[in-house]
């Protein structure tokens, strides 16, 4: 049996890829509270225990991520906002990719999760943080599929609007403004995203390293 572990776990894509496991992947799935404990922020070396203690894997997920748009975070000023979704979803994501590499199988698979809008931008004080912490994920995933061209296969999921908890709990109002942006007119679901990465983690081969994959049914479609 193959195994992945998991990083935000108990987020709305990260409950969705849990439920969604296959028959033949052992899921470990970490959060900061929850049976395997795991915070991003920790320092390399608490990162590195943790993984070691349920070594080796097929495949690491980066799911965890610092979420702005909600209180208390939302409320915050804009120098606290983007330190806390760097510490988290920038820094986070390289501490894990560091520390695990010595309990990877060869050929391991690693997922980061992106945005779509990371390099075009978008408008607002929320737009410019997550453009600016996705596309430095993005960035260093393409660096570390290059870096690590021999010993795993890396890609980025770039999904656009998900309706995870924070959008469930949108008034309807405001809910309705983001899915008439979107060109099909509706939202992603946590599950649609799941799915996607479960298909990648699947690929024969290492063909497709350092690739974005845009999960947005078009919303984006870059040349």
């Amino acid at each position: 049996m193959k195994r992945v572990i998991v990083t935000g776990a108990s987020g709305g894509i990260g409950t969705a890829f849990g439920r969604l496991a296959r028959n033949h992947w052992q899921v470990i799935g970490t959060a900061r509270q929850g049976p395997i404990a795991l915070d991003v922020t920790w320092p390399t070396g608490a990162i590195e225990t943790v993984f070691r203690q349920h070594a080796p894997y097929d495949a690491a997920v980066f799911l965890a991520g610092a979420d702005i748009l909600s209180p208390p975070l939302r409320l915050k000023p804009y120098e606290e906002r983007l330190a806390r979704l760097w510490q988290v979803d920038v820094e986070g994501s390289i501490k894990c990719s560091r520390a695990i590499r010595p309990y990877l199988n060869p050929g391991a698979r690693l997922v980061f999760l992106g945005w779509d809008q990371a390099y075009l931008g978008k408008s607002g004080e929320a737009g410019e943080l997550y453009a600016l912490a996705k596309a430095a994920v993005t960035g260093y995933a393409k660096s570390l599929a290059q870096s690590w061209i021999k010993d795993a296969t890396v890609y980025v999921v770039a999904p656009g609007w998900v309706k995870t908890r924070w959008g469930e709990k949108l008034p309807l109002p405001q809910a309705s403004r983001i899915q008439a942006q979107t060109r099909a007119g509706v939202w992603q679901s946590p599950e649609e995203v799941a799915e996607v990465i479960w298909r990648l983690l699947e690929l024969p081969g290492d063909l497709m390293t350092g690739q974005v994959f845009y999960v947005n049914r078009g919303d984006v479609m870059p040349s």
